[in-house]
């Protein structure tokens, strides 16, 4: 009885070890996860580095009034990128403001601009960008 009894236990302490290592190591693989900064970079030379795109560098540097065209159709007016992310999934930008924009712009509710002056700061996912225009000329 004594034998049987320290085989249960043996096994239950194997089975639990085995549960133990497993947690550990997926709490480790989670906090590996969460743990992973992404980094903004505002240094327009550096950005060019992350999304090599001829728009980077110029819209990082020149105060303008862009549209950014998604894959929606719609288009997202900006006057700069403010940062991108070191992966280039994200960039922050400045949205442009309506009074901001050409007539031909100006009104079409397939335009995203700012919803106040003191509301122009957003995230655009890159991947959803297929073209970039200026909205202005020289």
């Amino acid at each position: 009885m004594s034998d049987t009894l320290a085989w249960i236990g043996a096994i239950g302490g194997i089975i639990g070890a085995v549960a133990g290592i497993g947690s550990a190591v997926f709490a480790g693989l989670e906090w590996r996860k969460v743990s992973r900064k992404i980094a903004m970079e505002s240094d327009w030379t550096r950005a060019a580095e992350i999304l090599p795109a001829w728009y980077t560098t110029r819209m990082m540097s020149d105060q303008w009034c862009f549209g950014l065209w998604t894959v929606s159709g719609q288009m997202i007016a900006i006057r700069k990128i403010k940062s991108l992310s070191d992966d280039a999934e994200w960039m922050d930008v400045e949205l442009a403001e309506a009074s901001d924009l050409p007539k031909p712009y100006a009104d079409n509710p397939d335009v995203i601009v700012a919803v106040a002056a003191d509301r122009t700061s957003a995230s655009i996912k890159i991947t959803n960008i297929v073209a970039a225009t200026d909205l202005w000329t020289s």
